[in-house]
């Protein structure tokens, strides 16, 4: 099935098992973006009438879809992608694993391994940790776009579906953590597999997401710990470590301008927890190298956070660079239609800079 703008969202939703996957891949009320009255049009019909939430063209919900149809087809059909159980990956997941949440709900998409084999080369890859507040993880806005971009542009891309609110009670740290601590071990474990160099691997986080990128950077010791534990077999602290970090419009703060939601999501209101979990306070310097960019129009997560945890960057010696956009507001992802569109570009060069260790030094764009 080739879906395009000339297929209506009945014709679309009739294909086998499409709504339950889209739930995941799409986010389960997006669909009411689209007017009932419209869902036996071609979708090119659609979006010159319809409106988004936010105000923007409604092309923009169309291309989220569309991305999230292709995504849910090379699963279902295509087979060049699979979600894989990373608690159980002896098991096949399903989407009825979504339902028994917990460790069941945790899943890496990943590209087909047999291509990196035959491929036979060593990629830079990047695991993906999409935002939602810790209590869903949005696929549609940071997952699917993000990932076919980064793909564009050379890495072997991979994105994590971590354990939230939607699968687990409020207070779930450190559930999360360990889920993208046990991502960053398979890629590298697998890296022959996907064609994967292992020690060229960027964990890329978008609001909450960023905040969960963010702390393994500071605790994969303690990730490689816990994981041990877990799995009955020694993980060294260096494989649960990022060789670098993007963090996009990112949840660092627990103390102050923080994002609320977030941190009653990850802590349960635990005071000490929050403490630990504001990020800021707890970089060495042997934090990875990372890029960070946020809006400074953004009234849900202040572009604060970022300044702060660049301002412990900086205190730390790590090498960073901070990029701050007029505008773009939050959740606004690749940004390709405000003044923070130059944000993939930048992080692009600073990445290569660093892999070549080039001596770049720290700035603020």
């Amino acid at each position: 099935m080739n879906v395009t703008r000339y297929h209506s969202l009945n014709r679309i939703l009739a294909y086998p098992h499409m709504r339950e996957y889209l739930d995941i891949f799409f986010a389960d009320n997006s669909l009411n973006y689209f007017p009932k009255d419209q869902y036996h049009l071609p979708l090119a019909l659609v979006e010159q009438s319809a409106v988004s939430p936010w105000g923007g063209p409604f092309s923009q919900v169309t291309n989220q879809f569309l991305d999230a149809v292709q995504t849910v087809l090379d699963v279902t059909e295509r087979h060049t992608r699979r979600c894989v159980p990373l608690w159980d990956p002896e098991r096949d997941w399903t989407v009825e694993k979504e339902a028994e949440g917990g460790k069941s709900s945790v899943f890496l998409l990943a590209p087909e391994a047999e291509r990196g084999r035959l491929k036979g080369t060593k990629d830079p890859a990047v695991i993906i940790c999409p935002g939602g507040g810790y209590e869903r993880v949005c696929f549609s806005g940071e997952g699917n776009p993000v990932m076919n971009y980064m793909e564009a542009q050379g890495f072997v891309t991979f994105v994590l579906k971590y354990r939230t609110t939607r699968d687990m009670e409020r207070g779930i740290h450190p559930a999360p953590l360990e889920d993208a601590a046990l991502a960053l071990y398979y890629v590298r474990e697998h890296a022959r597999e996907y064609g994967v160099d292992p020690q060229n691997v960027m964990l890329m986080g978008f609001s909450a997401g960023g905040h969960l990128c963010a702390s393994l950077g500071c605790f994969y010791k303690d990730a490689a710990e816990v994981l041990s534990g877990r799995l009955g077999k020694k993980i060294t602290p260096e494989i649960l470590r990022p060789d670098k970090l993007c963090l996009a419009y990112p949840v660092i703060s627990f103390k102050e301008e923080c994002h609320e939601g977030s941190a009653l999501a990850l802590t349960g209101g635990d005071e000490a927890l929050r403490e630990r979990l504001s990020l800021e306070g707890q970089v060495t310097g042997d934090y990875p190298d990372t890029f960070l960019w946020a809006c400074e129009d953004d009234s849900s997560v202040p572009c604060s956070n970022a300044v702060r945890m660049a301002e412990a960057l900086e205190r730390a010696g790590v090498r960073h660079e901070l990029c701050i956009y007029p505008h773009g507001g939050h959740g606004c992802n690749l940004a390709f239609d405000n003044s923070a569109h130059p944000w993939t570009e930048e992080m692009l060069r600073f990445m290569h800079h660093i892999f070549l260790e080039s001596g770049w030094n720290s700035r603020t764009c």
